[in-house]
C-alpha cells in the first residue's frame, strides 16, 4: 500500500510540472493571500459591485475559453502544447473567479437560509473534509480498497461523492456539538501557534 502511494505521488508530482500548474497554484496562493489581508470575505455587502463585475466577466470569457480548450484536449492539442496550457491557466482562473463571485452573491441573498446553516459546518472542518474525501474515494474506487472504480460509470460516481459528502456534512455537524475544530484543524492550529489548544468545547 506505501508504495502505491508513493507511486500515485510521483505521477501527480509529474503531471504537476508537465501541466505548468505550479504557475496556476502560486497564483491562487498569492491572490488568497492578497484576499486574506483585504479582508474582503468579511465585509462581502461593500464588494457586491466587484462580484457582480468579477462574475460577468468571468463567465463571459470563461466560459467561451474553457470550450477551446477542452476542444483542445479531446482533438490532441491542434494550436500547441504551449497554447492549450495556456487556455488552460486563463480559463481555470476566469471560472474559479466567477464561481467564487457568483456563490458570494447567490449567499448575499439568501444568507439566513438553512443550506447556508448546513455548510457552516463543513466550512469549519474544510481540511478534515478535504482529506477525509481522498481516503474514502481510496477506499470505494481502488484495488487497495473495494476496487469499485473500474465498475462504475459517471452516473454512479456522481451519486457516490453526493453521499459521501452528504455523510459529512451530517459527521460535522455531529463534531462540532462536542469540539471547537476538526480533528485535522486542531492539528493544525496547534503547529501554527506552537502551544495545546483545547479541542472540547467549554461545558
Amino acid at each position: 500500500m506505501f508504495q502505491f502511494l508513493v507511486q500515485g505521488a510521483l505521477v501527480r508530482v509529474q503531471e504537476f510540472v508537465d501541466g505548468n500548474r505550479y504557475f496556476k497554484v502560486m497564483g491562487l496562493f498569492i491572490l488568497g493571500f492578497y484576499i486574506g489581508r483585504r479582508r474582503m470575505y468579511a465585509d462581502l455587502e461593500n464588494h457586491k459591485r466587484l462580484l457582480r463585475k468579477t462574475a460577468i466577466t468571468g463567465f463571459t470569457i470563461g466560459v467561451p475559453l474553457s470550450l477551446v480548450y477542452a476542444w483542445s484536449a479531446v482533438n490532441g492539442h491542434p494550436l500547441g502544447t504551449p497554447m492549450h496550457d495556456i487556455l488552460y491557466l486563463v480559463s481555470v482562473y476566469l471560472m474559479g473567479l466567477a464561481y467564487m463571485s457568483a456563490l458570494c452573491l447567490i449567499y448575499l441573498r439568501s444568507r439566513n437560509g438553512a443550506f447556508w446553516r448546513w455548510m457552516a459546518a463543513p466550512g469549519r472542518m474544510a481540511l478534515t473534509n478535504y482529506i477525509g474525501q481522498s481516503v474514502i474515494g481510496m477506499f470505494l474506487f481502488y484495488g487497495i480498497g473495494m476496487g469499485l472504480g473500474a465498475s462504475f460509470g459517471l452516473t454512479q460516481t456522481e451519486v457516490t461523492a453526493l453521499c459521501v459528502f452528504v455523510f459529512q456534512v451530517l459527521l460535522s455537524s455531529l463534531w462540532l456539538r462536542y469540539c471547537q475544530f476538526g480533528p485535522l484543524e486542531w492539528i493544525w492550529r496547534m503547529l501554527n501557534y506552537g502551544k495545546k489548544l483545547r479541542l472540547k468545547n467549554k461545558k
